[in-house]
């Protein structure tokens, strides 16, 4: 895929795809990979994320993310990068305490979601998401389902949060913890996505899939992402409720699992 268009603004219900002049063919501009960060500690309170190995073409921004929190896909310089993560404080005792330093490749072209997870209590690490998602085919959207729980899980695009599941037929069935399925084209128009245990009839987790920004889109523009704008393509995140008890985030909105929709292409994308 082209990254002609990196800005994709990913937040809780609401999707926005930016579109930027085509840096690519500029020729002091490196390689570059498409790269998106998404805290799922569900036990810790916000982060900063940073890459270290060089000022240009690195994460920008990336601080005070909360549980459930993502960034856009910003643009770094494809190659073998040097990430860090810190607690988020003014405190430099606290600061200075990293949480994860490693190394990760990333390839010119192609887009990545860093979703940062605690898999033991001791061993806090990134799960490497591939975001490259296939263009969806005439006027349809395309949705994955990305588990960043902790158990297996059953998916259902349906028209609206109240829309009862189909007993038995998943749109994404047994989703392992911490993986992906595969995207499933859907005609473009409203919907929105249901989340079971795996096996399970009892919904835990409901959310509409964001419209576009501008509907219809003015003359001369570029088609905003959204469930209404065919050629978007989603990964719809399952998150957990925050561990009781811990630094993340204790309010009501967090005491139950909820589903957080991110954008991985800009209709506009070629």
């Amino acid at each position: 895929m082209r990254l002609s268009r990196l800005a994709i603004v990913a937040v809780a219900a609401v999707g926005i795809a930016g579109c930027g002049k085509d840096s690519v063919t500029n020729p002091a501009t490196p390689p570059l990979a498409g790269v998106r960060f998404i805290n799922g500690l569900a036990d810790s309170s916000s982060v900063d994320v940073r890459m270290i190995d060089q000022v240009d073409w690195s994460f920008n921004g990336i601080q005070n993310i909360a549980f459930r929190g993502g960034t856009e896909h910003q643009p770094v310089e494809a190659k073998a990068r040097h990430i860090r993560v810190f607690p988020n404080s003014n405190v430099p005792a606290i600061t200075s305490a990293y949480m994860v330093d490693t190394t990760i490749s990333f390839t010119a072209g192609q887009r990545y979601t860093l979703l940062l997870v605690r898999e033991t209590p001791t061993h806090v690490h990134f799960v490497v998401i591939d975001d490259d998602a296939p263009a969806p085919a005439a006027g349809q959207i395309a949705i994955r389902t990305v588990n960043a729980s902790t158990g297996a899980i059953d998916s259902y695009v349906v028209d609206t949060t109240t829309t009862a599941i189909p007993a038995g037929t998943p749109t994404a069935a047994n989703v392992a913890p911490l993986t992906a399925s595969a995207y499933v084209g859907r005609a473009a128009a409203r919907a929105a996505m249901r989340v079971t245990a795996a096996g399970s009839a009892t919904v835990t987790a409901s959310q509409a899939g964001p419209p576009s920004s501008n509907t219809p889109t003015p003359a001369g523009e570029n088609p905003q992402a959204g469930v209404y704008y065919a050629g978007t393509a989603f990964s719809v995140y399952y998150f957990p409720r925050s561990v009781a008890g811990t630094s993340a985030p204790q309010t009501a909105a967090f005491t139950n699992p909820a589903i957080v929709w991110f954008v991985d292409r800009n209709p506009a994308d070629k």
